[in-house]
């Protein structure tokens, strides 16, 4: 749970946040790219996260990202 905690801080300290889709998700060929952090729920195990992917906000869950 403490290193949940300091990756979200992280997160939401730099405003940006590197996908790490897993195989067989539509937006896979973007993994390892950074993008602007929109918003993000209550911090949590499977917290939601939204950002901003060429000018669309898509959301992802905590897991998508690193």
């Amino acid at each position: 749970m403490k290193k949940l905690l300091a990756k979200i801080e992280h997160m939401r300290a730099s405003g940006w946040v590197t996908l790490d889709l897993k195989e067989g998700h539509p937006l896979q060929n973007l993994n390892g790219k950074r993008y602007p952090l929109e918003s993000m729920a209550t911090p949590d195990i499977k917290c939601r996260v939204s950002v901003m992917i060429e000018g669309e906000k898509v959301d992802l869950s905590i897991d998508d990202l690193y």
